[in-house]
């Protein structure tokens, strides 16, 4: 069948499955103001963490199906692109530009992306079929899965803020959650981590209908991991039994940002997730806010 036609169907079959899934009722509270200062709503995310670099020839078709899905899906699908390894070292121009991060080195290592050939991503950091990570013909359907499988209302409502200070570029978050059911006694950290989309540097290639082969120069890199606001695995909000309506507050201030960042295209993500036991490192839900 040609390739058109499947993505066609592929598409179709997802679009009719969110709008069956968007006639659920969701109970307050609910507030989202997408022009950045807070925002909140409490319908449930996937976090979806994609391993790529400047010098994989096979990484801007996976960034095109990233891109159809955030069609289908809007907000509820939050990524991450984190450059690492091999593929992500600088080179002698036009590919001399640094996308690593140390936090994204560390964080591959643990997952197994930094020995895996590129690219590779993963969803929600829960393993399928015993790994952490999947091809990129799988990327569709294991987010429609994670997506399409679960109850509309989360776990965990998550309320984001973020401030910026031009003066000295200087970025500070508040984080508040809210338990909307019980959770088991276990360990639970947040992640606050800044992203980056629009940065335009050159990218390989190997596919014609994405744009030039063998590089594009002109590419644009979105959802890149910039840094980790609260460490490379965050932090523990709580060891123990957590109950419906409990809440928990976590501010930051003072992480400074790149000077080559612009802090216009900057997001802020923030993530629940079990930090021991049998679903360690699985996202509970994730939240993200545009810095400005």
């Amino acid at each position: 069948m040609n390739k058109k036609i499947i993505y066609l169907i592929f598409g179709v079959f997802v679009t009719v499955m969110l709008v069956t899934t968007a006639c659920d009722k969701i109970e307050p509270p609910y507030m989202e103001d997408n022009g950045g200062g807070v925002i909140a709503d409490t319908v449930r995310k996937v976090l979806f963490e994609d391993y790529t670099g400047h010098e994989c020839v096979n990484c801007p078709s996976a960034h095109k199906t990233l891109e159809d899905l955030h069609n289908v899906y809007g907000d509820r699908l939050i990524v991450i692109a984190e450059h690492i390894g091999y593929f992500a070292e600088p080179r002698p121009a036009p590919f001399d530009y640094d996308f690593r991060t140390s936090e994204g080195t560390e964080m591959s290592t643990f997952f197994g992306a930094s020995a895996a050939p590129l690219p590779k991503g993963m969803v929600n950091r829960k393993k399928i079929n015993g790994s952490y990570l999947i091809d990129k013909g799988e990327y569709g359907s294991a987010i429609s899965l994670a997506i399409d499988s679960m109850p509309v209302l989360p776990d965990i409502y998550i309320q984001l803020s973020a401030t910026y200070n031009s003066t000295d570029s200087l970025i500070g978050v508040e984080v508040k959650l809210t338990a909307l059911t019980n959770l088991l006694a276990g360990k639970y950290n947040l992640s606050v981590l800044a992203t980056e989309s629009k940065i335009i540097q050159p990218q390989k290639n190997n596919d014609p209908n994405i744009g030039n082969v063998p590089e594009i120069d002109d590419f644009e890199h979105n959802h890149v991991l910039r840094g980790a606001i609260n460490t490379t695995w965050g932090e523990e909000i709580t060891n123990g039994a957590i109950t419906k309506g409990q809440t928990f507050t976590k501010s930051y201030s003072s992480y400074k940002i790149g000077n080559d960042w612009n802090p216009d295209n900057i997001h802020i993500v923030a993530f629940v997730y079990y930090a021991d036991g049998s679903n360690n490192k699985v996202v509970i839900q994730a939240e993200q806010i545009d810095l400005r």
